[in-house]
């Protein structure tokens, strides 16, 4: 057991994540636990997660000093490292020069950089440091704006990270938590995901018996594996409702009566409530509001399913772990970023929640999908919002704007799984010396994890023959990812690009323009509203 900290940074989740992917089970506490119930897990290690706040601030989450004293190792991340450097005596201060983003780290020899050479691409995101260091102290890495960028007390087994190594965009941060674990913590490997999802359905034949579940299924890879879980747990007593809200692409109808039909599902029925949502979101532009409108509508629709159906128990979603981070608050520090379409209930909906894949990440998802027999089709899909296109219209939702962004993400969405091997959900192949180097430094593992075409609300004034045209702008969204949390966009080919931008213009009716989005995430979502 390795106990992870969350002291509200948006990678808490994420650092627990990684450690599971390394083979040890890991949980999530709050900092106000007490020495006393964190003994009572029997630990082998504690992490210290990010945090927004400043440790010098009055109301900053702490954890009780007496930790320090249980002789069990710790590694604090960025937030936590400064933390065990205000605790123990050091100093903290703000600087005029942030780091969001990648850093060379110059690194000195330490157990916990064991296997690693000098120097390291690493991903920062802070704007405090340390600056001065706790008693008992050595710096083992550094960069030109960090001079304390990592600090150790090996005799107390006690490090410190400035930089994230719990992101994928810290290409060997993996090695890092690996040595912490192993090297340093004598962790043994004990979480196996097959374990995990046999007593995951244990569990939920248990909690659920003989009673009724009613879920609405999206078609995307969250849902239809929630959904296959509940099969293999309770059958037919599973009870299936597909909205449509005439939010969707081009493509979703058609694939979820092929994921129906594959997948056996029993008591499916499609409910259509077009008019009902575009109505709602007439004159709406704040993306909040949108969200807020059609959650709404969404459960007020799914409320009078489960009326005329009766006799339920539970209401089933496919909500998964980025979903609660930027919804709702995994402790009371962290802030919140967005709501999401899958934790915004109403009031009256009187049935339990069960979220089978609620302590799961996206690629934890597909491989339980894979270990369900869920055909690799089905799980090489990339994610697709609750509210649909709806977010990514930015403004205002109206039926010509819906009309002319199916057709664009059509066109780039079948060109990128069109393009060589597929560009959808593999790394390109990129063949050019300029290209391939303009890959170097993401990190083994990367993929373009979710492309899409966005709406901007706004014309621009363009030349078609000899007319003037003045019509609107889209954005073509493309990201690297495995998990989500993070994102680096994708460097798809020149040629590619060119394709989909030609094809937009002279096929869709309104549109003039197209850009390609190269914003990170951080700070940006891959999402635009």
């Amino acid at each position: 057991m390795i106990i992870v900290v969350n002291f509200g940074g948006q990678f808490a989740h994420l650092i627990a994540r990684r450690i599971r992917n390394l083979g040890v089970k890991s949980e999530l506490v709050p900092p106000d636990i007490s020495p006393k119930n964190l003994i009572k897990l029997s630990p082998q290690a504690v992490i210290f997660s990010g945090s927004p706040s400043s440790v010098y601030e009055n109301n900053a989450p702490k954890i009780s000093p007496q930790i320090y004293n249980l002789n069990l190792p710790i590694l604090g991340i960025c937030y936590g490292q400064q933390l065990i450097a205000h605790q123990l005596g050091g100093k903290v201060s703000s600087h005029d020069a942030k780091q969001f983003g990648k850093e060379i780290l110059k690194i000195k020899k330490s157990s916990l950089f064991s296997g690693l050479s000098s120097p390291q691409t690493v991903w920062f995101s802070h704007g405090d440091q340390v600056d001065k260091l706790s008693p008992g102290f050595e710096t083992i890495a550094s960069t030109t704006n960090a001079k304390i960028a990592a600090m150790q007390n090996s005799a107390k087994n006690i490090y410190g990270i400035q930089f994230h190594a719990e992101v994928v965009h810290t290409p060997n941060g993996q090695k890092i938590l690996e040595n912490f674990l192993f090297k340093i913590a004598k962790a043994k490997k004990d979480w196996k995901l097959d374990f995990v999802k046999e007593n995951l359905i244990k569990n939920l034949k248990k909690e659920i018996s003989n009673q009724k579940v009613l879920m609405a299924i999206s078609g995307g890879v969250d849902s239809l594996v929630a959904a296959s879980i509940l099969t293999e747990a309770i059958g037919k007593n599973l009870l299936l409702v597909f909205i449509d809200t005439g939010l969707l692409r081009k493509y979703d109808i058609p694939d979820l009566k092929a994921t129906v039909k594959t997948q056996k599902f029993n008591n499916l029925k499609i409910v259509d409530a077009q008019e009902r949502f575009l109505s709602a979101l007439k004159g709406i532009t704040d993306p909040e509001k949108k969200r807020q409108v059609i959650a709404r509508i969404y459960f007020e629709v799914l409320t009078e399913e489960a009326k005329k159906l009766g006799n339920l128990n539970f209401l089933a979603q496919g909500t998964i772990y980025p979903d609660r981070i930027e919804s709702g608050k995994p402790s009371k520090h962290a802030d919140k970023i967005k709501s999401h379409h899958n934790v915004t209930l109403p009031q009256g909906l009187k049935l339990k929640i069960i979220e089978p894949l609620a302590e799961f990440y996206k690629d934890e998802v597909r491989k339980i999908g894979k270990l369900l027999n869920i055909p690799s089709g089905f799980l090489d899909r990339h994610p697709f919002p609750g509210p649909g296109l709806a977010i990514r219209i930015l403004g205002e939702v109206t039926e010509e704007r819906l009309k002319i962004l199916r057709e664009a993400d059509e066109i780039f969405i079948s060109e990128l799984k069109r393009y060589e091997q597929g560009a959808y959900n593999k790394e390109v192949s990129l063949r050019s010396t300029s290209l391939r180097s303009s890959r170097v430094g993401l990190g083994a593992g990367l993929k373009v994890g979710q492309a899409f075409a966005a709406l901007f609300p706004v014309k621009s004034v363009g030349v078609m023959g000899d007319s003037r045209t003045y019509s609107y702008i889209i954005s073509l969204r493309a990201v690297d990812t495995v998990d989500f949390m993070t994102a680096d966009w994708s460097k798809l080919p020149n040629e590619l690009l060119e394709k989909v931008s030609t094809r937009i213009v002279n096929e869709v009716r309104g549109v003039n323009r197209v850009v390609y989005d190269i914003t990170q995430k951080p700070p940006a979502t891959i999402e635009y509203e």
